[in-house]
């Protein structure tokens, strides 16, 4: 099959086709994917049928979708053959223009000699009508949600497909090669960046050498290409949960799916050092969840030195009581909820979780915790301004509120995640708790390292190709929630 292929490959550097053997032309169908990359989809567009195997629509225009490798293809296979004419053989139809003109749609048709269905491949690989070369198959410079499997991140993209006027060389919609089936992985489907980008990976390391902080790190990915669009998501916002003004939560849904029922909750709860953050700058991890069709809570709580230990673990259950209770209204199930809490907000979602009696938290259990780079000690011998104004002057209590040797309970669903260039203090607490829940509780976390993270990566890493956190979160809920095949696609 390969080397088939690789005939089928070098066609495309020609103009005039090369014949094929009818008995080969399963065998020799591949992708028509685009030659470059686009920042919104970086696995490439290929040229794609209406529908989704087996329930084809030809009736709709021809378009083009995110390159699916991996999974069933056959909707986006096809075949040159010797009469200049591209079969998908897998339905046995052509690619057709509904006419040789400008602004032309094309569609999926009963082969035939025509000139509507007769193609000639360019040097840099433009499709034309053999009749007019001037004319060029070409994507459309917008891009819709496309219909896409439950979860799967980046969610795929469809961009229409007309004639339009051939253009410059570097026209990035009127360009195609042939694409292996084996190109890529087929996890690149659901995860196409397993690791940070390697020039964020350079950066981070330079900022970590000058021991320079969040700011830095956050401006990395200002300019990072997102997996959606914020006309993705609807936010409910500045939700009242409690009487304090920090006690505010959003509610982000999406706009382009739906489900057949109710989804999973993540609620995110965010860091600061115990003294300060909100949930207005961390807003890409619950836009994230909610494009891919959970529902998604962004939540503040007080911040010391007002509050004292244990206020913000007490505001998580307040929070937490409050998605069990009005979720439903969203499309949420609050059977399911899922509590992510990073640095401090680590620290206050931990013992909201391993110390109900503390937290004061009342109702049932959630579905699972993911914890990002917490220390769950309160260590006395190194104490910071900032767990001092949270834990106090008394430093003799400091035992009592450490997490780690007070933990009441174990049996909730744990992810914990450690970033490279967290602290050694960090690290160790990581690595304490791995062992007390894993021996002591007989109740293994997932753990997971974030390769190339400082401490303040993996906040913003949340919606990019760079998916070693967002990946892990989903395969939590995935195992545990059950629902992901309520999801469908508008």
């Amino acid at each position: 099959m390969k080397g088939s292929v690789s005939a089928f490959a070098s066609m495309f550097s020609l103009v005039v086709a090369v014949a094929v053997p009818a008995t080969a032309v399963a065998q020799n169908a591949t992708f028509l994917k685009t030659t470059q990359s686009f920042a919104d989809e970086a696995r490439g567009f290929c040229i794609d049928l209406p529908g989704a195997p087996p329930n084809m629509s030809f009736d709709r225009p021809i378009q083009s979708h995110s390159c699916k490798y991996g999974v069933d293809s056959s909707d986006l296979m096809f075949e040159l053959s010797a009469d200049g004419q591209l079969l998908a053989p897998a339905f046995d139809v052509c690619v057709s223009a509904d006419r040789i003109a400008a602004g032309s749609a094309l569609h999926a048709r009963a082969c035939s000699t025509s000139d509507e269905q007769t193609w000639t491949r360019g040097l840099r690989g433009e499709i034309s009508p053999a009749s007019r070369p001037d004319l060029c198959v070409t994507l459309a410079d917008d891009y819709r949600l496309a219909g896409t499997p439950a979860w799967i991140t980046p969610v795929f993209h469809a961009r229409d497909v007309t004639l339009e006027t051939c253009m410059a060389p570097a026209a990035a919609g009127q360009q195609f090669r042939a694409g292996l089936p084996n190109e890529l992985p087929s996890s690149f489907v659901a995860t196409p960046g397993e690791q940070m980008p390697p020039h964020l990976a350079a950066a981070v390391r330079e900022i970590v050498s000058r021991g320079a902080g969040a700011q830095e790190t956050s401006r990395l990915y200002t300019d990072e290409p997102r997996v959606y669009e914020l006309s993705e998501i609807e936010v409910a916002g500045d939700i009242a949960y409690g009487p304090h003004e920090l006690h505010r939560l959003d509610v982000h849904t999406s706009t382009m799916r739906r489900a057949s029922g109710p989804m999973p909750v993540v609620v995110y709860v965010h860091g600061g050092g115990f003294v300060r953050g909100n949930r207005h700058s961390n807003r890409n991890v619950s836009d994230y969840f909610a494009s891919l069709g959970l529902v998604a809570v962004n939540a503040t709580y007080r911040l010391a030195p007002e509050a004292k230990w244990p206020a913000g673990s007490q505001d998580v259950a307040r929070a937490v009581d409050w998605v069990r209770n009005n979720i439903r209204d969203y499309g949420g199930d609050p059977a399911q909820i899922y509590v992510v809490g990073k640095s401090a907000g680590a620290f206050h979602v931990a013992e909201f979780a391993l110390r109900p009696s503390i937290a004061g938290d009342e109702g049932p259990a959630v579905a699972g915790i993911v914890l990002i780079s917490g220390t769950y000690i309160a260590d006395s011998s190194n104490p910071s301004q900032g767990r001092i104004d949270y834990f106090g002057e008394d430093l003799s209590r400091w035992s009592d509120i450490s997490i780690l040797g007070n933990i009441e309970r174990a049996d909730i669903p744990f992810l914990l995640s450690i970033s490279d260039y967290d602290s050694d203090t960090t690290k160790a607490s990581f690595a304490e708790l791995t062992r007390t829940l894993t021996v002591d509780y007989r109740r293994m976390p997932r753990t997971v390292q974030l390769i190339g993270h400082d401490h303040y990566a993996p906040n913003p890493s949340i919606g990019t190709v760079d998916t070693q956190l967002s990946a892990e979160i989903l395969q939590l809920i995935r195992s545990t929630a059950g629902a992901a095949q309520r999801m469908t696609a508008n």
